[in-house]
């Protein structure tokens, strides 16, 4: 039976099964009309906007076993069927980012053009490691990699004029997110310092290359270490959870002395767990003192470089070689928009490599510079954001995520039950709470043992009743003479979060937090 979707028919699946021919197949997969499905889908959307966690009262167990079926389906089935299981075994499990008291991580809401211009990108499905795969969007890759370049290092026009559209080096380069941007970086750093550091050579006495950083590194550096055969080395932070400059120096002296090769040195523009802000300019001054290569890890804060409001926060940061930019976080971007971008385009060519068959040497490919191979066009993604919204709408959004931390912060000060670790310098800040029993008074290391319990438990109790959610963190605190604690941590970034929303998150967690006493009241503590 030859069916013909494409005329006449509601749906693009009426239906694989009946598809009897391989040309009643096709026809069903790529030429029919789509009406039906993309007005389920909005409907899908609809629902998981309306709901929140709260309604899903399954455990992580419980989901886990919803996932045991291992045996792929032999015979298709319609769209409508698909979405109709979705809607009963998926979505009522997934994790609501978007809701304005879910403040646990660093992903936000995705104003609504996006989803859209995403239709874009997935219909296109143009591949940006080769010209031929992509053509104008690979062009327009290189665009807005230099919006942003000029943004951060602000050289002037001929500049741009030489290397916007260069065929032998890059800007910058898009990958899949910041960690691949990060581990990019330490690539470029070790060839750039001439090091030979294999991952098999896992010696700890090896003369490895050695990449210097805090130690609220992301964990990306980890790996890259690894995977490069480097030592990395994380220096104390200060008391403003800022890479101890004096601790930072100290650590190269002593490779320095003993002749070993100092390949990279990290700083960061937002951490992860408090987003603090590293003296850019005095460790780029550093890395040329000792003629080290200076990456900034700005994947969380290098967004307000479009801030005329707040970039000040960044200053400094035109002095690194590398800087990270991931733009699913401030930018508020879709995942996948993870950004490497070159003070010096030459630097691009310290990684290039070529193929036969694509990514050829005298082509414009972008794939010559990238880690990764084939890669979506998500740079349409900010090419459209930084249209619509533009440099005046980020800057209005900064602010007044800054401003939520800043109210979040005095909120939790004036409440005798939380203790606030940190004052927030951006749009993140760390606390915990205080069982009655410990307020006012000198907490030993014992107390903070049994304080760590509890926040755990209340976080993880706060997670599982739904209403409302901050994640939690596990570091060493200068005040408390290196204790590990376990702290809760919120993100400020959703723009529909109001002041009201965390009112009733706090106010969430004292109504917990007195039950728990209660239930742990004459116990020992447990995780």
């Amino acid at each position: 039976m030859n069916v013909v979707l494409n005329s006449g028919a509601d749906s693009a699946t009426d239906s694989i099964n009946e598809a009897q021919t391989p040309q009643a197949l096709i026809d069903a997969l790529f030429l029919a009309n789509t009406t039906v499905i993309r007005n389920r889908v909005d409907e899908s959307c609809r629902t998981f906007f309306e709901a929140s966690d709260a309604i899903d009262e399954m455990g992580i167990e419980g989901i886990r076993s919803k996932f045991m079926q291992c045996d792929a389906p032999t015979q298709g089935t319609t769209a409508e069927a698909y979405l109709d299981m979705f809607d009963n075994e998926v979505l009522p499990h997934c994790s609501h980012l978007a809701s304005p008291r879910y403040l646990g991580h660093m992903t936000s809401p995705l104003p609504q053009f996006l989803p859209e211009i995403g239709r874009l990108v997935q219909t296109l499905n143009q591949n940006v490691v080769k010209i031929e795969t992509s053509r104008g969007l690979a062009f327009l890759e290189r665009q807005v990699i230099g919006m942003l370049h000029r943004e951060i290092f602000g050289a002037d026009r001929q500049f741009y004029e030489n290397h916007l559209q260069a065929r032998s080096s890059a800007l910058g380069i898009f990958t899949s997110g910041g960690t691949l941007a990060n581990i990019s970086a330490l690539w470029t750093a070790m060839r750039r310092a001439g090091t030979t550091g294999t991952a098999e050579n896992s010696s700890p006495h090896a003369d490895k290359p050695v990449i210097i950083g805090s130690a609220l590194m992301h964990y990306s550096f980890d790996k890259g270490a690894q995977l490069l055969g480097a030592e990395l080395h994380k220096v104390p932070v200060n008391d403003h959870c800022q890479i101890d400059l004096d601790a930072l120096r100290e650590a190269i002296d002593k490779y320095q002395q003993a002749g070993r090769k100092i390949a990279c040195l990290v700083a960061i523009a937002g951490t992860t767990d408090y987003g603090s802000i590293d003296a850019l300019d005095k460790i780029g001054e550093i890395g040329r003192q000792i003629n080290a290569h200076v990456h900034v890890d700005a994947a969380w804060g290098g967004g307000l470089i479009l801030s005329e409001s707040n970039k000040h926060l960044l200053d400094g940061i035109a002095q690194a070689d590398t800087v990270t930019i991931d733009g699913h976080k401030q930018l508020m971007l879709p995942l996948g928009c993870g950004m490497l971008f070159f003070r010096d385009p030459a630097l691009s060519q310290l990684t290039m490599h070529h193929a036969p068959y694509a990514v050829r040497a005298t082509s414009f490919d972008q794939g010559r510079f990238t880690l990764e191979g084939s890669r979506p066009a998500t740079a349409l993604y900010l090419h459209a954001a930084l249209h619509i919204i533009g440099k005046n709408g980020y800057d209005a959004l900064f602010s007044e995520s800054l401003a939520r931390a800043r109210y979040m912060a005095q909120a939790i000060e004036a409440r005798p039950e939380f203790e606030l670790m940190t004052a927030p310098v951006m749009n993140i800040l760390t606390y915990r709470y205080i069982p009655e029993k410990y307020r006012n008074q000198h907490i030993d290391d014992a107390g903070n043992i049994e304080i760590n319990r509890f926040n755990i438990a209340l976080q993880k109790w706060q997670r599982q009743k739904g209403d409302s959610f901050v994640s939690r963190t596990f570091r060493a605190i200068n005040q408390y003479d290196n204790q590990g604690l376990t702290l809760l941590r919120a993100v400020l970034l959703n723009p529909l979060t109001t002041f009201e929303d965390i009112d009733f998150l706090l106010n969430d967690q004292l109504q917990i937090a007195h039950l728990l006493e209660n239930e742990m009241a004459g116990a020992p503590a447990t995780h």
